[in-house]
């Protein structure tokens, strides 16, 4: 009976061991569980981060409590007062300060120079033997006077002329002076064949970098981006360039191709001029309830609200509130000040749209965006409980398993 009563203990013992052990499965299950609910994050404690492993992570919180910064987004309802504001503010732009300075024409390009590269064409009236005076073509294949990397040429009756710098003028009227101690009052034309010293490199955000020669037509930026074939994207998808820099002299300028077209303002180029295609910044993020979370890149007409929906999937109506959808524009920027403080530069800006009605759909194809606005669906109210409900349930499942296996085990 003792060994009876001594076995009935050790068993009790052991049921409730194993007791303890799920137990304490279950409380490490839902505790898996609960780091992945949403809105919960293990390694923040009452909204603080910590690092246990060092001391960076206090030295940086001691370092942003001496920085007060009222950093809070304005939220904007989303009204047809807005739309029009937002409209009168298009109508109204203008090019900034720094495309201001680079839209003035240049006059070296009104009127062309010569330069190394440059195949030239003298035409003499009347002397078909001097209008081509190496024949058909020279040594190289070239029809016409090739400048030299020296920027010289020579012509007959002339010998040899410092070409580079001249404008065709300038060789017209040197080559006609040569000449006329030979040929009396002599006719003599000069034109560029090929133009091959004086160029615009483009390259950037595109299939291929190419050039663009500087000819005697003043070139500007969107006749330049006209004139390279590379520019489709890699992915095909015909999307247009709307940010470009603008290398010049060591010197960067950010373009906007929208505002060039609004205003009609044509930015002139120069040689050796550089277009840098940066069109990484234009995407428009749809994060939330939408059918797909994507980034979508910023068409170069504009994008309104309702065509990033749209090109979204549209919004799940099954999990989305569709009363509260945000666009966050803007980021939060702070300089020191003199009195050792920190102040707010630039402040986001959050527009709140009710699409649960008609009229709210309509201001959504009537709200225009800008790139890089992250565009976000909230979910409805239930939805995270639905979801904390979906992570929670394997685990449950997993330990009610487990109890079974526990439990015919015993039986046994």
């Amino acid at each position: 009976m003792r060994d009876m009563k001594s076995g009935g203990s050790v068993s009790s013992r052991f049921h409730a061991a194993k007791c303890v052990r799920l137990a304490a499965l279950a409380v490490s299950l839902s505790a898996l569980a609960g780091c992945a609910l949403p809105g919960y994050d293990s390694g923040a404690v009452d909204g603080h981060w910590y690092n246990f492993g060092g001391d960076s992570s206090s030295t940086y919180d001691e370092e942003l409590s001496k920085q007060e910064i009222d950093y809070e987004p304005r939220v904007v309802q989303i009204t047809p007062w807005l739309i029009r504001h937002q409209s009168q503010e298009q109508s109204s732009q203008t090019l900034g300060p720094a495309q201001e300075a680079v839209s003035a024409a240049p006059t070296e390009t009104m009127n062309y120079k010569i330069g190394p590269g440059d195949v030239l064409q003298v035409i003499v009236f009347g002397h078909p033997e001097l209008t081509n005076p190496a024949g058909t073509t020279n040594s190289e294949g070239i029809q016409g006077q090739l400048v030299s990397a020296d920027g010289t040429i020579y012509y007959p009756y002339v010998g040899e002329i410092k070409a580079e710098g001249m404008t065709l003028k300038e060789l017209r009227q040197r080559l006609a002076q040569g000449i006329s101690q030979y040929i009396r009052d002599p006719q003599v034309d000069v034109r560029v064949r090929e133009y091959r010293s004086q160029r615009v490199y483009i390259s950037g955000d595109i299939v291929k970098p190419c050039t663009v020669p500087i000819t005697d037509v003043t070139l500007t930026v969107l006749q330049a981006l006209d004139q390279c074939s590379t520019l489709a994207s890699k992915e095909g998808g015909g999307v247009g360039v709307q940010n470009v820099i603008l290398i010049r002299d060591g010197e960067s300028t950010p373009l906007d191709l929208n505002q060039i077209y609004s205003t009609g303002r044509p930015v002139y180029l120069h040689p050796d001029d550089r277009l840098l295609i940066d069109d990484s910044a234009n995407r428009v993020f749809m994060v939330g309830e939408f059918s797909q979370q994507t980034a979508l890149p910023y068409s170069t007409g504009g994008m309104s609200l309702s065509d990033a929906i749209a090109d979204a999937g549209g919004v799940s109506l099954n999990s989305a509130d569709t009363s509260a959808l945000y666009v966050i524009r803007g980021f939060v920027d702070s300089v020191p000040t003199r009195e050792g403080g920190v102040q707010t530069v630039l402040r986001p800006n959050v527009y709140k749209l009710d699409a649960s009605n008609v009229s709210g759909l309509l201001l959504a194809n009537q709200f225009e965006l800008q790139p890089r606005d992250v565009v976000f669906a909230a979910p409805a109210s239930f939805v995270n409980f639905n979801r904390a409900l979906a992570l929670i349930t394997p685990s449950l499942d997993l330990l009610f398993r487990s109890y079974l296996i526990y439990d015919r085990t015993e039986r046994r």
